[in-house]
C-alpha cells in the first residue's frame, strides 16, 4: 500500500504545475547603466560614478549585487529623489569575491541608484593610465560612459574612441553611448592622458561669469569710501591743531604776559610831548608818532 502511495505522489508532482511563487524568477537586468570617470578631480585618483535603473516591471524591493574593483574605495551609495537630490540608500558590504567587491544595494523604488568609489591611477611622469572594466554581472538595455577631462591635460585618448563634448559651464568631456550589453558580456575602456601638473580639477581658479565693474555685487571700490576717508583726515588735523594750541598755552608762564604788559606800560609812561601836535611820546621816541615832528628831548 505504501508503495502505491509513493508512486501516486510522484505522478502528482509531474501532473500538476508548481505554484507561481515556486517557479524560477527571470534573470535581473538593468534598464540603464551610466558610468562617469572623473580623473584627479578632488583626489589624485579616479572618481568612478555609476548610475543604474531597473526596468519598470521589476518587482520591488529587490537586492542588486553591484560589482566594484577589489582595490576600489567605496564612498557613497544613494538614490535620486524626484527633485534630483541624492538620498542615502540601504546597502550591505562591500564584501570581497575574487577580484571584485560586491555592494548589495536594496532597491525599493523605481529611482536612479548612485554608487561612487575611488580607484588608483597609474602615473609615469606626466603620463597617466587607467582601465575601467564592467564584468557583465547583469544585462543592460543601455550602457553609456563619459570622462571629465582634468585641468592641465594636453592629450587624452581612449580605446574605444569617444566623442568630445562640452558642458554649459565650459567643462570638457569625452562621451559615448555603447548601447545594450548582454549578461556576462565584459566591457573594457582604456584611458591614457598627459597632464602637466598635479593640480586637481576641484582646486582650479573660479572665473567670473561677467567682467568686474563698479556695480558688481559684493565688490569694494575705493572711490566709494574716499569722501569718508578725507573727512576723517580733516577731523584728525583739526583735533591736532586744538591739542597743539592747548599745549602751547599751557606751557606759557602766567608772569610772562604780566611782565610784557608792565614793560609796555613802563615804556608808554613818558613825560615827553610833541611841541607841534601835543601827542604824548614814548621814552625812546625821537620823532612824534602822530605828526612826525622831531621831538625836543633836551628841552
Amino acid at each position: 500500500m505504501r508503495k502505491w502511495l509513493a508512486v501516486l505522489f510522484f505522478i502528482g508532482m509531474f501532473a500538476f504545475p508548481l505554484p507561481a511563487n515556486a517557479q524560477t524568477q527571470p534573470a535581473l537586468t538593468l534598464s540603464k547603466l551610466q558610468v562617469q570617470l572623473w580623473p584627479e578631480y578632488d583626489q589624485p585618483s579616479m572618481l568612478v560614478i555609476c548610475d543604474f535603473q531597473l526596468p519598470a516591471p521589476t518587482a520591488l524591493p529587490i537586492t542588486v549585487d553591484f560589482p566594484i574593483p577589489k582595490d576600489a574605495n567605496l564612498v557613497a551609495v544613494a538614490s535620486q529623489s524626484a527633485d534630483g537630490n541624492l538620498l542615502n540608500a540601504d546597502y550591505a558590504g562591500p564584501t570581497t569575491s575574487g577580484d571584485w567587491q560586491i555592494v548589495s544595494v536594496k532597491v525599493s523604488t523605481q529611482a536612479t541608484y548612485h554608487i561612487e568609489y575611488y580607484e588608483p591611477i597609474a602615473k609615469d611622469g606626466n603620463t597617466r593610465q587607467f582601465m575601467y572594466v564592467w564584468p557583465g554581472n547583469y544585462a543592460t538595455g543601455d550602457f553609456s560612459m563619459n570622462i571629465r577631462i582634468p585641468v592641465d591635460t594636453t592629450t587624452i585618448t581612449t580605446d574605444p574612441i569617444m566623442t568630445s563634448s562640452q558642458s554649459s559651464d565650459g567643462t570638457s568631456y569625452l562621451t559615448k553611448d555603447f548601447g545594450a550589453l548582454a549578461a556576462s558580456q565584459q566591457f573594457t575602456l582604456n584611458v591614457n592622458y598627459i597632464k602637466t601638473s598635479d593640480t586637481l580639477s576641484a582646486q582650479q581658479t573660479v572665473k567670473p561669469s561677467q567682467p568686474l565693474g563698479p556695480n558688481t555685487e559684493g565688490r569694494v571700490m575705493l572711490s566709494n569710501y574716499l569722501p569718508y576717508f578725507l573727512g576723517g583726515v580733516g577731523i584728525v588735523l583739526i583735533a591736532g591743531g586744538l591739542i597743539y594750541f592747548w599745549q602751547s598755552n599751557r606751557g606759557r608762564k602766567p608772569g610772562d604776559r604780566k611782565r610784557h604788559v608792565k614793560a609796555e606800560d613802563k615804556e608808554a609812561a613818558s613825560d615827553i610831548y610833541c611841541h607841534q601836535c601835543g601827542a604824548r611820546a614814548h621814552s625812546n621816541d625821537r620823532f612824534c608818532r602822530v605828526c612826525g615832528t622831531k621831538l625836543r628831548l633836551g628841552e
